[in-house]
């Protein structure tokens, strides 16, 4: 029942940041930032403490949920400290790929993902990392400095998606694994949107910024969601 009543609250208060989101970076902001993320992980927690029988899953996810409300925190901070916002902007790229290590882990451990499939999603993985970053002019958005983190940051992303979704055809489409898919998918449109937010021109205005946080929070919360039904 907690699981429940912390996934409704936690998806209302998150919808109502999006919302305030729109206006922009302020401490205020960062607060309501903060108390969103922090229900994408307590959805886990208690998703966890209802299907104990997935404890190894359900902590990975939960140690990759924590990492990403530190991303979530220091990608803020970027805004709200803009002398600083170089370093804030490396840590929160830091955080969440270290965040996808631990939802990688968590899929390929708990489905028993063979090595060969692992490796070809890998290898696919670095492509789309390195495409991405070679077609910057092509999607009109400049990376600087931030080129080579951008390249390993969106491997890995795309390593969770590549894997998920494996995962999901695996285990014969179990519902754990399908919400794990949906999830790394959103999550991947989401930081498509937030690359052009931060590296792009006149793509960070209000529906940008609505959209970007509507699709990360969707797939934050389908990740969360996705322990209580891992066999």
């Amino acid at each position: 029942m907690l699981y429940y009543i912390v996934l409704v609250v936690g998806i209302a208060v998150s919808l109502i940041f999006c919302f305030q989101r729109r206006n922009g970076y302020c401490v205020n902001n960062l607060i309501f930032k903060s108390v969103s993320s922090l229900c994408y992980l307590l959805t886990a927690v208690f998703a966890l403490i209802n299907n104990s029988s997935a404890y190894t899953y359900g902590s990975l996810i939960i140690m990759g949920g924590a990492l990403g409300l530190v991303g979530d925190i220091l990608l803020d901070l970027k805004g709200v400290y803009k002398e600083h916002e170089s370093i804030y902007l490396k840590g929160g790229f830091i955080f969440f790929l270290v965040g996808h290590i631990f939802y990688i882990c968590a899929v390929v451990y708990s489905v028993k993902i063979k090595w060969w499939i692992v490796f070809i999603s890998a290898v696919l993985s670095v492509i789309i990392g390195i495409a991405t970053v070679a077609m910057a002019n092509v999607m009109k958005v400049h990376y600087g400095a931030f080129r080579r983190i951008v390249a390993v940051y969106v491997s890995f992303l795309a390593m969770t998606m590549l894997i998920s979704i494996a995962a999901a055809f695996i285990s014969g489409f179990q519902k754990g694994y399908i919400l794990m898919s949906v999830g790394s998918v959103l999550f991947l449109l989401s930081d498509a949107v937030l690359s052009n937010t931060f590296f792009g021109r006149g793509k960070d205005k209000k529906h940008h910024l609505f959209i970007n946080h509507f699709l990360y929070y969707a797939g934050q919360y389908l990740i969360a969601a996705s322990v209580m039904f891992v066999k």
